[in-house]
C-alpha cells in the first residue's frame, strides 16, 4: 500500500516498456544498421531452415568462367565473341538475352570491327538487355537529357505526400552510344545490407530526377514481349508490369526504398548454367536454351564479382540478377511492403509490453521462460509466413523488443519482490515485538487469513499471579508497570523455550496456546512441560508470590478477532473456557497447577507419563457454565513438580 502523498508506481513499468519498444520501433522504421544486421542474420536462419529450392526452368546462365578466360586469353572478352554467343543463342531459340558486362568504352584498336559486329548482333533482336551502373560519384558527367529520357521509365506516379525514395545516384556508366541505340539498358546495381548481403532488387534507381529501370525488370518485360513503356512505378510503393499472355497486370508492393526482397533458391550452380566456351563450341544443346531467358555474365575467380548470400559466401553477381529475374517471372519474390513495416512498428511496441507483462510472472525463471516461449513463437510464426505466403516478417526488431521488455519486466519484478521482502522484514520486526517470531513471520507474509476459522486440536494454558492485587496497593503505578514487565519477560522466556504462543497478556496473567502457526503432535507435552517449568521459574523469581496455572487440551477454532482496523489472532471455543475454569479451580482447591483429564489422556497417548509426576487425580466437579462434570489433576507444591 502506497504511503500518504506517495504516487503509485504501477504505471512506471509498462510506460518504460512502451518507451523502449517505441525506440526499437523507430530504429526499425529508420533502417538502423545494427537492427538491419540482426534482421539479416535471422533471415539467413529462415533460408537455412527452409533449405535450397529448385530454380525455375525458364532461364539459364552463360558463364564467363575460368575456362572461358583461359581459352580467349583476355578480359574483357572480345566484342566479336559476345556477338557470336548472341548468334548461338538466337539459333537455339533463346528468349530475352541479358548481357551483364559493362561496355563503357569502344573496343581497342586490336579489334576495330568488334563493336560493329556486336552492334549488328544486337540490332537483329529487340529483346536484348545491356548493363549500366549507377554511381554516387558526382565528378563524372551526367548523360544528357535526351539519353536520360531514352533510358528512364516514362510512367512514374509521384504523389504529393507520402512518396517513397529509391536509392539515389549522381551519374551513370553507360554502354557506348552505338549499343544504346539498339538495345535496352538496365542498371545492375546490387546494394548490400549492413551484413554485406544484397537482400533486395531495386526495380528502379534515381539519377538526376529520373527513374531508371533495372536489368532484371527489363529482362522480365522483354521475355513477356513488352518494353519499358509498359512499366509503371508509383512512389507510393507499387510496381506494375504486364503479365504474359495468360496473366493480367502484375502488381508488386515495394519496400520503403522501393525494393523487392530477393528469394534466393540456393548456392552457386542452382540456376541452370553453361560455360560460354561450351556455347561457342556448340556443346550446349539447343533444348537447354530454347524459350529461356539467358543471362551472360562473369563468374571467373579473377573478376571478383561475388556476393555473400544465405546459401553461398561467394555467389556471382550474374546469379543474383538471374534470381531477381526468376522472382519477377514466377512471382516468387519475398513480400515486404512499406505498409507492412509500418504495421511492424506497432507490433514491436505491443511485443515489448507483452514481454514486460510476462516478466511479471512469479519468480524470474518463470518470467524468462515465458518470454523465451514468446520469442520462439514469434520466430516460428515468421518462419511459417516465410515458407508461405513468402512473407518476410521482421524478427530482429521484435526480438530485441521482447528481450528488452522481458529484462525490464523481470528486473522490476525482482526489485518489487526485494522491496516487499524488506517491507515484510520490517513488518516482522514490528510484529515480533507483540507476537512470537514464528507467528510474526506468518503475519508479515499476510498469511493471517489462512488461520481464520481453522479448526484444530490445541493445548491452552492460563496463568495468574496470586497476591498481585494486594501487592499493587503498596506500589506506585510506575513500580507496578515495571513489575509486570519483569513478570511478562519471565513468562516469555519460558513459553518461547517450549514453543508456545502468548496469545494475550492479561495483566498479572496470560493466555498461552500451542498450535500456531501449525499444530504438532507433541503440543500437549510442550504445554505441560512449560507449566511445570514456569512454576519453578516464577517461584525462584518471586518466592513470596505464587502462580496458578490451568491447562486443557481439546478442539479450538483459530480466529482473527477484532474490528476492521485492529485484529487479534487467537483461539476460540469451549477448550479455552475450560482452561480458564481450571485456573480458577486451582484457586478454589489451593493448587498451583491443574490440568484436565483430556490433557492427562493426551500425555499418556504420547507416552509422557513423566509429566504427570507430582500431580494427583481429583474427583470430577461441576464448573460454572458447563453441564458436564470436569475431571482434573492437580499439584499443590512446586517441590512436587521439580
Amino acid at each position: 500500500m502506497a504511503g500518504k502523498g506517495r504516487a503509485p508506481r504501477g504505471w512506471l513499468g509498462p510506460v518504460l516498456a512502451g518507451l523502449l519498444g517505441g525506440l526499437v520501433a523507430l530504429l526499425h522504421l529508420a533502417g538502423n544498421p545494427v537492427l538491419e544486421r540482426i534482421e539479416g542474420i535471422t533471415l539467413d536462419w529462415r533460408f537455412g531452415l527452409r533449405g535450397p529450392l529448385a530454380a525455375p526452368d525458364n532461364l539459364a546462365i552463360i558463364r564467363i568462367d575460368d575456362r572461358t578466360l583461359a581459352a580467349r586469353g583476355r578480359w574483357p572478352l572480345p566484342r566479336a565473341t559476345i556477338a557470336g554467343a548472341i548468334d548461338r543463342l538466337q539459333a537455339a531459340g533463346a528468349g530475352a538475352i541479358g548481357i551483364d558486362i559493362l561496355m563503357v568504352e569502344p573496343e581497342n584498336a586490336a579489334a576495330p570491327d568488334g563493336d560493329a559486329v556486336l552492334r549488328r548482333a544486337l540490332a537483329q533482336r529487340d529483346n536484348t538487355v545491356l548493363a549500366m551502373a549507377a554511381l554516387p560519384d558526382d565528378t563524372l558527367p551526367t548523360p544528357d537529357e535526351a539519353v536520360m529520357g531514352q533510358l528512364a521509365l516514362p510512367a512514374v506516379a509521384r504523389p504529393a505526400t507520402g512518396a517513397l525514395t529509391p536509392p539515389q545516384f549522381q551519374t551513370l556508366l553507360l554502354p557506348i552510344p552505338e549499343f544504346v541505340d539498339v538495345a535496352r539498358i538496365g542498371h545492375v546495381n546490387l546494394l548490400r545490407d549492413a551484413g554485406g548481403t544484397p537482400r533486395e532488387h531495386f526495380p528502379a534507381v534515381e539519377v538526376g530526377g529520373q527513374m531508371l529501370p533495372s536489368f532484371p525488370l527489363l529482362l522480365a518485360a522483354a521475355q513477356r514481349g513488352f518494353g519499358r513503356d509498359s512499366l509503371a512505378l508509383s512512389l507510393k510503393g507499387e510496381l506494375r508490369l504486364p503479365g504474359d499472355a495468360a496473366a493480367a497486370m502484375q502488381r508488386i508492393g515495394l519496400g520503403p526504398r522501393l525494393g523487392i526482397p530477393l528469394n534466393f533458391f540456393g548456392g552457386r550452380g542452382t540456376i541452370d548454367s553453361h560455360s560460354m566456351t561450351d556455347l561457342i563450341d556448340g556443346k550446349v544443346p539447343p533444348a537447354a536454351l530454347a524459350g529461356r531467358i539467358v543471362l551472360i555474365g562473369g563468374t571467373a575467380t579473377a573478376l571478383g564479382d561475388d556476393f555473400v548470400t544465405p546459401f553461398d559466401p561467394a555467389l556471382p553477381g550474374v546469379e543474383i540478377l538471374a534470381t531477381a529475374v526468376a522472382n519477377l517471372m514466377d512471382d516468387s519474390f519475398l513480400r515486404r511492403s512499406a505498409d507492412q513495416i509500418l504495421l511492424e512498428t506497432a507490433v514491436v511496441v505491443g511485443l515489448a509490453l507483452l514481454a514486460w507483462l510476462l516478466g511479471q510472472a512469479p519468480g524470474p525463471r518463470l518470467g524468462l521462460w515465458l518470454n523465451l516461449a514468446l520469442l520462439l513463437a514469434w520466430f516460428l510464426l515468421a518462419q511459417a509466413l516465410f515458407i508461405w505466403p513468402l512473407r518476410w516478417l521482421a524478427v530482429g526488431a521484435p526480438g530485441i523488443a521482447i528481450i528488452l521488455g522481458a529484462a525490464l519486466g523481470v528486473a522490476s519484478r525482482m526489485v518489487r519482490e526485494r522491496r516487499l521482502r524488506a517491507e515484510a522484514e520490517r513488518q516482522r520486526g514490528n510484529l515480533a515485538r507483540y507476537v512470537p517470531p514464528s507467528l510474526a513471520d506468518a503475519l508479515a507474509e499476510r498469511a493471517g487469513d489462512a488461520f481464520d476459522g481453522r479448526e484444530q486440536m490445541a493445548a491452552i494454558l492460563f496463568v495468574d499471579l496470586q497476591g498481585f492485587t494486594s501487592a499493587s496497593e503498596i506500589r506506585s503505578p510506575s513500580e507496578t508497570a515495571h513489575f509486570l514487565k519483569d513478570f511478562h519477560a519471565q513468562l516469555e522466556m519460558v513459553v518461547s523455550r517450549h514453543g508456545g504462543v502468548i496469545a494475550q497478556f492479561l495483566g498479572d496473567g496470560a493466555f498461552i496456546l500451542w498450535g500456531l502457526p501449525q499444530p504438532t503432535p507433541d503440543d500437549p507435552a510442550r504445554a505441560v512441560a512449560c507449566a511445570r517449568d514456569m512454576l519453578c521459574r516464577l517461584g525462584n523469581w518471586q518466592p513470596d508470590m505464587t502462580a496458578r496455572i490451568g491447562v486443557h487440551f481439546g478442539p479450538v477454532a483459530m480466529a482473527q478477532l477484532g474490528g476492521q482496523n485492529q485484529l487479534q489472532l487467537t483461539a476460540a471455543g469451549d477448550t479455552v473456557n475450560v482452561a480458564s475454569r481450571l485456573e480458577a479451580i486451582a484457586k478454589e482447591v489451593g493448587a498451583i497447577l491443574t490440568l484436565s483429564d483430556d490433557m492427562a489422556n493426551a500425555l499418556r497417548a504420547l507416552g509422557r507419563h513423566d509429566l504427570l509426576a507430582g500431580l494427583a487425580a481429583q474427583p470430577a466437579r461441576r464448573v460454572r457454565g458447563r453441564d458436564q462434570l470436569l475431571g482434573f489433576w492437580s499439584a499443590s507444591r512446586i517441590a512436587d513438580l521439580a
